[in-house]
């Protein structure tokens, strides 16, 4: 019998640091975790609808960037995933366009390859092709531009309509096209495939990839002697793979936070000031002014704080906040505040920084995506009944005990 969602308790994705994780898939030390393994994330909230931009900020693809950019520094991984992705689907719609039987399958790379010795023009000359393969700068520019149109801030999800990432794919008529026009049409070419190599693949490139020395040997060996998408598919694969196992559930773990750690820190202390409290008047109507001076029915007055104590312990160990869900509000995230253009520049006094993080003081913002608003919902019920049960608990162990007027 499966409980309801609402009656799962979530449970905080665990941390992993994607170098360690990484390094030692490269070593051989372990093998890449299956899908879905270990972690409770919700569905709604998964990879491939991130990836897909059908969620909202702040859980949106320009938001995973933004994550991967300033806190785990590892944005070449989805730059070159979200490229491969579009690469991918413009070089199919090609094909498709100019019939299969032209250019060979597309089930293999070794057919793809005598393929893309079609596609070039009849009259190429053997400097043209050498110049192909000469890096230009033109080119690096306009790839790192199709790469960032994928994931601006200009992609982001509205409440009103769903979005996804705009991709560069062909608009001619299957019937008239032909080879100058497919050419001209699939958005990637000989040079920026090279640019591409040169920026992800090659030891040492601006954007290298952490992947095994064997799948980067194996990708730039098959991109020789062919542009199909599949001699990429390994190294695609093995970067969802990161993404998916690392990337995603540290990004799912901050930003299922809606409050700053300071503000989070201070709701927890809160928590823990009041349980201890509930204890404090256990005892003191207990022993004060002396033992079995007050009915056990006093008990109860310990309820109410015990409840408020735990229920905000709860919800702070998995980075809620419960006074912010009131108003259904949230705190900007880690990554959101490189992108803030109104703040001036920071005070050098330390406790000014920090109270400037708290609550009261911090600017407050909505939470758009509505499955994560659920969620943090979820994480505070959750927090309350847990604070309810542990009340009830302290009251039925204290209740019994000889330290009261025996009134039965």
């Amino acid at each position: 019998m499966r409980l309801p969602s609402w009656l799962t308790w979530y449970k905080k994705p665990e941390y992993r640091d994607i170098r360690e994780y990484a390094d030692n898939i490269n070593t051989g030390k372990r093998s890449m975790s299956p899908a879905g393994r270990g972690c409770s994330i919700p569905s709604r909230l998964r990879l491939d609808r991130i990836l897909e931009n059908k969620t909202c900020s702040p859980m949106s693809l320009y938001d995973f960037y933004m994550y991967l950019k300033y806190i785990e520094f590892s944005s070449e991984n989805l730059e070159f995933y979200m490229w491969y992705k579009n690469y991918e689907s413009a070089y199919a719609k090609g094909l498709a366009m100019v019939g299969e039987k032209n250019y060979g399958s597309m089930d293999n790379i070794s057919e793809s390859s005598s393929s893309d010795s079609t596609l070039k023009p009849q009259n190429a000359t053997p400097e043209a092709e050498e110049d192909d393969e000469v890096d230009d700068p033109e080119v690096a520019k306009e790839t790192l531009a199709r790469i960032s149109q994928l994931i601006s801030v200009d992609a982001l999800c509205s409440s009103k309509s769903k979005c996804s990432p705009a991709v560069n794919q062909c608009n001619l008529d299957p019937n008239t096209v032909s080879t100058a026009d497919l050419l001209k049409s699939v958005p990637v070419g000989r040079s920026e495939l090279d640019t591409v190599i040169d920026l992800f693949l090659l030891p040492g490139s601006e954007k290298e990839l952490n992947i095994p020395p064997s799948l980067r040997q194996q990708a730039i060996a098959d991109l020789h002697v062919s542009s199909h998408p599949a001699a990429l598919k390994p190294v695609a694969d093995h970067i969802y793979g990161l993404l998916r196992n690392c990337s995603h559930r540290n990004f799912v773990r901050l930003g299922v936070g809606n409050g700053t750690f300071e503000t989070i820190c201070v709701a927890t202390m809160l928590g823990i000031v009041c349980t201890i409290a509930g204890f404090i008047v256990i005892f003191s109507r207990g022993f004060a002014p002396y033992r079995g001076a007050h009915t056990r029915w006093e008990v109860f007055a310990a309820w109410p704080l015990w409840w408020l104590g735990l229920s905000l312990i709860l919800s702070g160990l998995r980075g809620s906040c419960f006074f912010l869900l009131l108003f259904s509000r949230r705190q900007p995230l880690p990554w959101e505040r490189f992108d803030d253009t109104k703040s001036s520049e920071p005070s050098k006094w330390l406790i000014v920084r920090l109270l400037s993080r708290l609550m009261i003081f911090d600017r407050k913002m909505r939470v758009k995506e509505k499955h994560l608003r659920r969620l943090q919902q979820k994480i505070v019920a959750q927090s309350l009944l847990g604070g309810a049960l542990f009340a009830t608990a302290g009251v039925f162990l204290f209740i019994f005990l000889p330290m009261w007027q025996e009134t039965i």
